[in-house]
């Protein structure tokens, strides 16, 4: 699921800027910065990378068995697995588009803005087991750039990181089938 929604969403973001700005080739790419052994991930100049540089489960509920009808069984199965995913968009412009790469990362700013949940009714391509998910800006501190930026084994580009909710994993897989209740007694006392 995650390897079909990043692109889906790095190719809404290239229209995008395509649109403002006349580009007549690709700006965005889905990429790590920096491979294992230290080399550039990606080839070429003055691009836009989408790198995914966490995932994290969404604790909405306390864990255990739900209980789930299929067919005219009722079955416990785990309940679904929901997780947030963290996104860097940072913009690769050498020597003299510093300032270029500044203005394609105020754009994405505007982008995620004037589009901040994505559906499949606003994003026909959006995967069919997403109902949405909704980009919220994150805002890291100087010690946590910096630990990001290490962390990946890169220099800094300017950049900007948005947290993405939600995705759902939910395999169904019954494990175990439980008698359906059909009546329920109660009882009753009077004092």
């Amino acid at each position: 699921m995650i390897h079909n929604v990043i692109p889906v969403i790095a190719n809404e973001l290239n229209n995008y800027l395509a649109s403002e700005f006349d580009f007549d080739e690709a700006k965005v790419l889905v990429s790590n910065i920096v491979n294992q052994d230290g080399a550039v991930a990606f080839e070429g100049t003055n691009k836009l990378l989408c790198t995914l540089v966490n995932i994290e489960e969404e604790k909405l509920q306390a864990g255990g068995m739900n209980y789930k009808r299929i067919g005219s069984k009722i079955g416990m199965v785990n309940p679904p697995v929901r997780i947030s995913l963290k996104l860097l968009f940072s913009a690769h412009f050498t020597g003299k588009n510093y300032v270029e790469a500044l203005k394609i990362i105020s754009y994405v700013v505007r982008f995620f803005q004037r589009k901040s949940v994505f559906t499949r009714n606003n994003t026909p391509r959006l995967s069919e087991n997403v109902d949405q998910l909704t980009f919220e800006l994150m805002t890291l501190e100087m010690n946590e750039i910096s630990h990001l930026w290490g962390m990946m084994g890169a220099k800094y580009m300017p950049s900007v990181l948005y947290k993405v909710q939600m995705l759902s994993f939910d395999d169904s897989l019954v494990k175990e089938e439980v008698p359906e209740f059909t009546t329920i007694e109660l009882e009753t006392s009077m004092r």
